[in-house]
């Protein structure tokens, strides 16, 4: 079991570097870069606005390749959250059991004595 825990805690560790941060209850991403910048309509002639729209769609998919990432990273922070806690939990159930096993151990020494 101690080395299933271990697998499980170099594999979180690998994860961690790809992983985004908690700081102040505000999470960022590591690895998405900035948030693209919304283009401006410049309506003031026709090429302007011609040139704004192919801003416009330029951004659009810059913007979804960043939120793309974002939820991606996202996914990938909460699985493992969900697996340092798992495994946190199993290894305070093990524990438990062990004590147990060893108190059940003392009391039939104590009482056989």
């Amino acid at each position: 079991m101690k080395l299933a825990a271990t697998i499980i805690i170099l594999s979180l560790a690998i994860n961690v570097a790809n992983a985004g941060s908690l700081t102040n209850g505000q999470w960022q991403p590591a690895n998405c870069g900035q948030k693209p910048s919304a283009p401006a309509i410049n309506s003031k002639t026709v090429d302007d606005y011609n040139q704004s729209i192919k801003d416009i769609n330029a951004w659009q998919t810059k913007a979804q390749d960043y939120y793309n990432c974002i939820v991606k990273e996202a996914n990938v922070d909460n699985q493992i959250i969900a697996t340092s806690a798992n495994a946190a939990q199993q290894e305070f159930k093990n524990e438990v059991s062990r004590i147990q096993k060893e108190a059940d151990a003392g009391k039939a020494k104590v009482e056989k004595d």
